[in-house]
């Protein structure tokens, strides 16, 4: 077993002047040899405030070069950092920090959000700043000034926990998702058995994933750090700035979200030579819509394109490589067993293949979640005999590949049939008026639940009329077109940028029919 302090040891060992993390916001530069004299004095520092092994301490902090810093000195610290997504609201922030018992924090000098902090952390728990203070936050420059005191041998139980992740909060409040040291090779390794990386200096990869997301962490920081690559900070997103850095830095992986790549594609001085350099792309978060997958393969055509299908229980159970023209078919990883569960039976109660059923993945899996944080009712929910139940809905086809459809809580049941939303909205994203698109089920009388496509357009000639005839000319089957259009401004989204179609259909149904625009598709 490797934890993560001994896979950034060992590399350092192996090239201690290569470079291992530039900043983008200054000329921050550090070599392997460097980060781990920065890692131990920040550790040190850290100790100085009071905190010790085995405290839970959030760190609420977007993708910048301190966040990377805090993440790893904590860990040699013997902490466990908590990573809360710094989007989330105060309130929601102060409320995870509660419930999870957590006894430090480090975050941005915000003093709405220092205050809410404050008022759930103990009296004496210390508050770290980075870029400022407020509310007598110690400012994380100090940090060095504290350093004092000698750190302890670092040696961890496998079954410790090492990192504490949270849920993307779909339905509620996230959870905390606590990962052991244990799991920390297997949350490396699909790297290379799934997405083809090599070992080596060669590798340098841009952090557009968040670091509070497990594949930012994982996938990006830590799979570049354990082979001896080099992390580039990407702060904030900007597009413009992100083709500019791949050009700059000569970039080899790219791995992102499908909105990172539409905007990358889309920005202004995006041109095929700025992102020669790049040998592998890799996506997850989202279902890629076809017709955008058709632009990156275009794009990216000179890459190893690899999807990637994961959650942040479990990592990455499923994936596609070369998965242009296939949006929605994945395969088992190399350490992954899956199995399709019938809807609401047993964990051992299986549909047939080519019937639909629920995603299924062993836990046996080195790189699977320990449980959620204080909430062993969640954890018994979705952990039953050994096996997680994801909540998606997936198929077995015939060729042995497996089909995902969406997610249990977001089918709808229509005229007696069950339609999936994925399919219908990423029909409607192909329609070039459509900017945005969310398919929701809402009452009705006649159908039980009605088929009702959300769209955000820039053409103010749109109707639902022309989008019925859209969908009539295509493929999609008759009973799945939507019978309902509503134009909206925006779709709601939360702060992982995931879609929160329960929180749509209630706007929908409280405003009724007054937000409709005419021509709805019945």
């Amino acid at each position: 077993m490797h934890t993560v302090y001994d896979l950034v040891r060992l590399s350092a060992a192996r090239t201690p002047d290569h470079l291992a993390v530039v900043d983008d916001r200054t000329d921050r530069r550090l070599t392997y040899r460097a980060l781990m004299e920065e890692i131990d004095a920040l550790a040190r520092g850290f100790q100085a405030l009071g905190l010790a092994p085995g405290d839970i301490v959030a760190t609420v902090l977007p993708n910048v070069y301190e966040h990377v810093l805090t993440l790893l000195s904590l860990h040699r610290l013997g902490a466990i950092p908590a990573l809360v997504n710094p989007r989330l609201k105060p309130e929601e922030i102060a409320e995870l920090i509660k419930r999870g018992r957590m006894t430090g924090v480090v975050t941005l000098p915000t003093a709405p959000l220092i205050a809410a902090i404050r008022s759930a952390l103990p009296a004496s728990a210390p508050v770290i700043a980075v870029g400022g203070t407020a509310d007598g936050a110690v400012e994380f420059a100090q940090l060095r000034a504290a350093d004092t005191g000698r750190l302890a041998p670092f040696s961890y139980d496998p079954k410790a926990p090492a990192y504490i992740f949270h849920t993307s909060g779909t339905t509620g409040l996230p959870k905390g998702v606590i990962i052991a040291h244990g799991a920390t090779d297997g949350r490396l390794l699909y790297m290379s058995t799934q997405c083809g990386m090599r070992h080596g200096t060669h590798n340098r990869a841009l952090g557009l994933m968040p670091l509070f997301h497990v594949v930012g962490f994982y996938s990006v920081l830590m799979s570049m750090l354990a082979f001896n690559g080099t992390y580039y900070v990407a702060s904030a997103f900007d597009p413009a700035a992100a083709v500019d850095a791949i050009a700059r830095h000569k970039i080899s992986l790219v791995y992102g979200a499908p909105t990172h790549f539409h905007a990358i594609l889309t920005a202004p001085n995006f041109a095929p030579d700025k992102i020669a350099s790049v040998t592998d792309v890799i996506y997850a978060g989202a279902p890629m819509p076809g017709p955008l997958l058709d632009k990156v393969g275009a794009a990216f055509g000179h890459a190893h394109i690899t999807n990637i299908y994961g959650t942040t229980e479990i990592m990455n159970a499923l994936y596609l490589p070369d998965p242009v023209g296939k949006p929605h078919l994945y395969r088992p990883g190399f350490y992954s067993d899956v199995r399709v569960g019938k809807f609401g039976g047993s964990v051992h109660d299986l549909a047939a293949p080519g019937e639909e059923g629920e995603l299924l993945v062993d836990m046996a899996a080195d790189a699977s979640f320990s449980g959620y944080l204080n909430r062993p009712d969640a954890t018994a929910e979705k952990v039953q005999d050994g096996w997680y139940r994801t909540g998606d809905i997936i198929v077995r086809r015939p060729d042995g590949d497996f089909e995902v459809r969406g997610r249990v809580d977001d089918m709808i049941l229509s005229g007696g049939e069950n339609v999936h939303p994925d399919e219908i909205e990423s029909l409607l994203l192909k329609n070039p008026t459509v900017k945005e698109v969310a398919v929701i089920g809402m009452p009705d009388d006649r159908w039980g639940e009605a088929v009702t496509a959300c769209v955000v357009t820039d053409d103010p000639a749109l109707t639902g009329d022309a989008l019925d005839r859209f969908c009539r000319d295509s493929t999609l089957a008759n009973f799945k077109r939507p019978r309902r259009y509503v134009f909206v401004k925006e779709i709601p989204r939360n702060a992982s940028n995931k879609t929160l179609r329960r929180e749509l259909r209630g706007r929908l149904m409280a405003e009724q029919a007054g937000a409709r625009r005419k021509g709805s598709a019945l």
